[in-house]
């Protein structure tokens, strides 16, 4: 029932998006052609050929940001790419040169402080008394605190007007240099262990998510760009993922870069004849979450049952007929707010203790994608015996693709499927990004699948 639920939320938001025009393609960020005739079919790229599902492509179009092409720098862009002699791919980005965001509230909030904590300093100095129990010496840690936010915001602020940077792949690396006040600091995260390259939501302005440029790799992260223009994000986005994958700075290095958001490259690797890779089961987090979302569903509608009164129902002993109607009209206006209270905390009283009973089912189970030289199966073991089963023809799997579904505490989930013929088989609806991020990349190894 709840996957019901879900799923017919699903088809109304793509079909807002498709009539909208917000619908776009995974991997190019064009528009789409035409919608399936089933749910579970796919979209076609006219520009690029990519397919997948109706899901990835609404999910592509509400994630707030804008795919790339890499063969399309915005007009008018100050960033300058180039070679160099080591034969590396470099991007140069200049200092954004105007103050911003960030300055305007640093000076406004150093200005009302250094105000307040003055007037309390002449006090002290002239001898006169402070209101309050507090002793003077709190007066420090207490304005301290306000003095630390207001100089961080204004060093934001003067990174944000002169700090440069510069990108470099190359060397079997990419490396990300901050340039300010003649001063350079480098990072570099190694290509071997490229997680990826996307889009992430760095902070929020005027409850407005805004996005950066993250290179993730298991060394460490790389983190820039939050004031270039969207176009600017998408291009450099794209245009750095295809000079990774190709190898064009240093020849031919090896690179592993996984899909992240929905946009990714990866290395074709050869096709394993057999093969069984696990699909991570959900954490003990996922369980406790869902036990805490139904019991406080429960409390709450235990509340509304037992806590909130409601006016009783009017009798027909003394009333006439016009007057019972009156009298039922006033008692439901006046149980309104109750009846609501129940039918919301059941609501999520049902849905926290459907997502509990399924999570703890699914972790008792051995979910596995295996292949041989004819079909690629999705399998559930239970003690070592197939339980469940669903089995393709090799040749019509063409590919696996994850795209971001929800968010649990800023942190990414996404759907996984299973790309076979002209459908696609959900395997996934709610997994983990960095787990979904390492099944796509190991099915598609397995498969020996370019993307």
């Amino acid at each position: 029932m709840l996957g019901k639920i879900v799923e017919s939320l699903e088809k109304a938001n793509a079909r807002a998006g498709f009539r909208k025009g917000t619908m776009c393609c995974p991997e190019c960020g064009g528009k789409p052609g035409q919608m399936p005739a089933e749910w579970e079919g796919l979209i076609t790229c006219p520009a690029c050929g990519v397919k997948a599902s109706v899901s990835e492509w609404a999910a592509s179009g509400a994630g707030g940001f804008k795919a790339g092409n890499a063969d399309r720098p915005p007009v008018g862009t100050a960033i300058r790419k180039e070679s160099s002699a080591e034969n590396a791919a470099i991007w140069h980005i200049p200092a954004r040169g105007k103050f911003g965001f960030f300055m305007v509230f640093a000076v406004l909030w150093l200005g009302i402080t250094i105000l307040v904590s003055g007037g309390f300093l002449v006090t002290i100095i002239t001898g006169g008394k402070i209101e309050g129990n507090m002793p003077e010496w709190m007066l420090i840690p207490f304005f301290g605190i306000f003095y630390v936010v207001g100089i961080g915001m204004f060093y934001a602020g003067l990174r944000e007007k002169f700090m440069r940077h510069r990108v470099i792949v190359g060397d079997g690396k990419v490396t990300l240099t901050k340039q300010m006040f003649g001063k350079e600091k480098a990072k570099s995260v190694s290509t071997d262990t490229l997680i990826s390259v996307s889009q992430k939501e760095f902070y929020q302005q005027n409850y407005k998510p805004i996005y950066g440029i993250e290179i993730k790799g298991a060394d460490g992260k790389l983190r820039f760009g939050s004031k270039l223009s969207e176009d600017e994000k998408a291009w450099l986005v794209a245009d750095i993922e295809r000079t990774i994958e190709s190898g064009k700075s240093t020849g031919d290095f090896s690179t592993h870069v996984r899909n992240e958001g929905g946009i990714g490259t990866i290395k074709l690797t050869q096709p394993q004849p057999v093969f069984s890779i696990p699909i991570p089961a959900p954490g003990k987090s996922a369980i406790f979450g869902s036990l805490i979302f139904a019991i406080m569903g429960i409390v709450f509608f235990c509340v509304g049952l037992f806590v909130i009164d409601g006016s009783p129902t009017p009798g027909r002993d003394n009333d006439s007929g016009t007057g019972h109607q009156i009298g039922l009209i006033f008692s439901l206006f006046d149980n309104g707010f109750r009846i609501i209270w129940l039918l919301m905390s059941g609501l999520f009283a049902a849905i926290g203790i459907g997502i509990s009973i399924h999570t703890f089912k699914r972790m008792r189970k051995d979910l596995r994608i295996e292949g041989n030289s004819s079909e690629i199966a999705v399998r559930s073991y239970r003690r070592g015996l197939v339980f469940e089963e669903k089995s393709f023809p090799r040749s019509q799997v063409t590919d696996i693709r994850a795209s971001q579904s929800a968010s649990s505490n800023g942190r990414p989930m996404k759907r996984v499927e299973l790309i076979v013929g002209d459908r696609a088989e959900k395997i996934a609806n709610w997994m983990g990004g960095d787990d979904a991020d390492t099944l796509v990349a190991d099915v598609r190894s397995a498969l020996g699948i370019r993307h």
